[in-house]
């Protein structure tokens, strides 16, 4: 009786209880999951997403391709260079390498504001340039969509737009850091 019982389960689980409570369960975690999942546009999974560093310059949002960083530092042993450009501030001594720190307020022709306890040096690398670029806050690092960047904007007072790539929807500027590493103006060959 036993046997066949069992025969009976195995030809038809349906007639088992304990099958029909497994479908039940498995059909309400389903619908619970449907619930819960996140709707993810799938435009948005495909395209690419840049990491940036924001910072502030002369009251206005700017970033930088991560990629570039090498490390953000406080702004301490600045050495001054006599005989260069009015934008380079001196020289720093970084675990025995020797970089530039540039005031890229000046290089960008932006409103000078003063060197304070926020100002931290960029240090940036492309290639076999490095040198370090002074911002007046370091505010985070996030993503962006380089594909909704907006055309650079000429009423910007002052800057080079040589230098910018574009605007994001929350007005932060995009600095084209390969073109201030390979700028002629950065790079000095000059003899005294």
């Amino acid at each position: 009786m036993v046997k066949q019982n069992v025969k009976e389960i195995i030809k038809k689980p349906e007639n088992n209880t304990g099958f029909k409570d497994a479908i039940r369960k498995r059909t309400i975690l389903k619908h619970r999951a449907d619930l819960l999942k996140i709707s993810v546009n799938k435009e948005e999974v495909a395209r690419e997403q840049l990491e940036v560093l924001e910072f502030m310059l002369a009251s206005e949002k700017y970033i930088i391709d991560s990629s570039f960083v090498i490390e953000v530092i406080p702004l301490k042993d600045l050495t001054p260079l006599p005989c260069t450009p009015e934008f380079i501030l001196g020289i720093i001594n970084i675990k025995g390498r020797i970089l530039a720190v540039i005031n890229i307020k000046k290089f960008l022709n932006l409103p000078e504001k003063g060197i304070t306890n926020l100002n931290r040096v960029i240090l940036l690398k492309y290639q076999d340039i490095e040198l370090g670029i002074l911002a007046d806050e370091i505010t985070r690092s996030t993503k962006i969509y380089p594909d909704k960047l907006q055309a650079t904007n000429t009423t910007l007072k002052g800057i080079q737009n040589d230098y910018l790539v574009g605007i994001t929807e929350d007005r932060s500027i995009l600095l084209n850091i390969k073109k201030i590493l390979t700028s002629k103006m950065i790079i000095i060959n000059d003899e005294v």
